[in-house]
């Protein structure tokens, strides 16, 4: 991890030819996949790029979630790097938790964007956006879990607002299937919904 200095320099937000930071290999790796982030400062880099993208939308929460589940770099790496950042002012917490670009240190975003790989920069999109809409969908749509003779009932809304336009209610036998089904459901309701009407339509 970097060192106690709270302070993000211009180096650690731009690169030369000189000093690539894809070269240093001063992060943690644990729970890093092959072709993930080895250096404090891509880590560093790919934070600022994805608070920009998302620019007051995103927490950090959901940037280490995203990071984690695509491997990209380690927890506690990603963490460290945020509350360094936010601490230094490259990037600013919001009241609602949110977070927005402020300092970069006189490095733009669009010289940070091209020090990042390709694929990370995609993969970190696609994931960000996954779990936006996932918490988008827990907050406007309910499943509730509710233990039956033999098994469980997985009761799932799809709402708009306050009026349910779908309740659909299916029995499994063990929690686990529940709780796979549930997630599944909130991965994409619209998905389930637009299923489901379709499979009635097309049944003739």
């Amino acid at each position: 991890m970097s060192n106690n200095n709270d302070d993000i320099d211009y180096k650690e937000l731009r690169t030369n030819n000189d000093d690539n930071p894809m070269l240093r290999f001063d992060a943690l790796m644990a729970g890093v996949k092959n072709g993930g982030l080895r250096s404090v400062s891509t880590i560093n880099l790919l934070v600022c790029y994805i608070v920009a993208s998302f620019e007051g939308k995103i927490k950090a929460d959901t940037i280490t979630a995203a990071l984690d589940e695509g491997e990209l770099a380690n927890h506690f790496e990603v963490a460290d790097s945020i509350g360094r950042m936010i601490k230094s002012g490259v990037i600013c917490e919001n009241e609602d938790g949110t977070l927005s670009l402020g300092d970069t240190k006189g490095a733009p975003i669009e010289l940070i964007e091209k020090d990042l790989p390709l694929s990370v920069r995609d993969e970190s999109m696609r994931i960000c956006h996954k779990i936006l809409a996932r918490e988008r969908f827990e907050r406007e749509n309910k499943v509730e879990i509710n233990e039956a003779k033999g098994g469980y009932n997985v009761v799932m809304h799809v709402s708009d607002k306050d009026s349910d336009f779908m309740v659909l209610s299916l029995f499994v036998a063990t929690i686990e299937q529940a709780e796979v089904i549930r997630d599944k459901f909130l991965n994409n309701p619209v998905c389930v919904y637009e299923t489901v009407v379709e499979s009635i339509f097309d049944n003739e």
